[in-house]
């Protein structure tokens, strides 16, 4: 009896809190509890793949987790570590760095504070990146055929134009005393322009997506992408009057050909015939690159007379560089160039890529941004049907 005194005396606080815990704490802790009623308080930091695998021994759904959520004011002195500062093991960007990476800037996890920092997967990102790069590479149609001369780097805002003459013949002798060596005209100094065409991607979609496992809808990406694409194409083709561009079917000096009525079987072939023999004689040689408007690229395909062949197949058997049809050329024109970068070619600042432009009203405004700048080398490389 004595033994069992001592031992209440010594121990009688161990007891007290024991209790204490047991009938005090869980009524206390049902006032968090009760704010997490709802599916989205424990999304607030944890994606469900991650509630999935912490909460495997609790139903989170119903009742949450208090290491996701900021503790109430009556609880903060008791129990600070209970706050979203201190015990998720994953913040919402997947790094164990628990939750307070996800909620920077917020004044709690439990809804009381919205943050407009992006909150985007890394492979959303990628997905992002590699969609717009794919769109670009099948839209572009002057990259199909031009040599590119760079990226000199997003910052180079200029670069040198060197204009050639017709090419001439090498020379042949005993002494090589000849001087007849290729050399630049005229240099100028052609700016390279930014193309850039914006999108937005709105903040409940992207929480959809991070919490929800939903896929990122990009078809604004996409749009962008296939504007910027068509954008750089008219810069290529038509030039830029307001900066002093050129483009390839309006520069000063090409050959100009009538081109004929391509709905007549035949037409099409002659005139392409027509303009490569043009370029030929004038010391241009193969390969040769055919790019047509939709219109025309349709009108070539027809049986030619009685080969049993299609009229196109023809023409690609004639210019061996290429044909191509752009939506950019709205008209019916047609344009026969010598391809080679002794000739024309793109100078290229900074590939397509999307770069993040800021927040807005909790919505988020990207941008797809390149740049670029055809230099025209020698003018009569270029025959254009119209």
């Amino acid at each position: 009896m004595k033994v069992y005194k001592n031992f209440c005396k010594k121990y009688h606080f161990v007891w007290i809190f024991a209790l204490s815990a047991i009938f005090y704490l869980p009524q206390n802790a049902s006032s968090v509890y009760a704010k997490c009623t709802k599916e989205n308080d424990c999304f607030s930091c944890h994606s469900s793949q991650e509630l999935r695998d912490v909460h495997k021994t609790c139903q989170y759904l119903n009742q949450g987790c208090l290491s996701c959520h900021a503790v109430p004011k009556n609880l903060a002195a008791a129990s600070p570590d209970s706050s979203c500062n201190g015990k998720s093991e994953k913040g919402s960007c997947g790094n164990s760095k628990g939750c307070q990476g996800s909620c920077e800037g917020e004044k709690g996890c439990g809804g009381e504070g919205i943050s407009s920092d992006i909150q985007m997967g890394h492979e959303d990102w990628e997905k992002l990146q590699r969609s717009v790069h794919e769109t670009i590479e099948k839209c572009l149609v002057g990259r199909k055929f031009l040599e590119t001369y760079g990226p000199l780097g997003v910052g180079s805002q200029c670069v040198p134009v060197d204009t050639f003459g017709i090419p001439s013949w090498a020379t042949v002798d005993m002494l090589g005393e000849s001087d007849n060596a290729i050399h630049a005209l005229k240099r100028e100094i052609a700016h390279i322009p930014l193309i850039y065409k914006d999108f937005w991607l709105f903040w409940r979609d992207i929480e959809a997506s991070r919490k929800c496992e939903t896929p990122l809808d990009i078809s604004a990406a996409v749009g962008a992408a296939v504007a910027a694409a068509a954008r750089e194409d008219d810069l290529v083709f038509n030039g830029l009057p307001d900066m002093n561009m050129a483009g390839l079917l309006n520069v000063d000096g090409r050959n100009i050909m009538k081109l004929s009525d391509w709905s007549v079987i035949g037409n099409g072939f002659q005139d392409v015939v027509s303009a490569v023999e043009k370029l030929r004689s004038t010391g241009f040689f193969p390969p040769y690159t055919l790019v047509v408007s939709p219109k025309l690229y349709a009108l070539l395909h027809k049986v030619y007379e009685r080969t049993g062949k299609l009229e196109i197949e023809a023409v690609k058997e004639m210019v061996k560089g290429g044909v191509y049809q752009s939506p950019i050329l709205k008209k019916d024109v047609a344009l026969v160039m010598a391809a080679g970068r002794q000739n024309a070619d793109l100078a290229v600042g900074g590939n397509f890529k999307v770069e993040y432009n800021g927040p807005e009203n909790l919505n988020h405004r990207f941008r797809v941004v390149g740049s670029s700048v055809l230099r025209i080398k020698c003018p009569q490389a270029i025959c254009t049907l119209e």
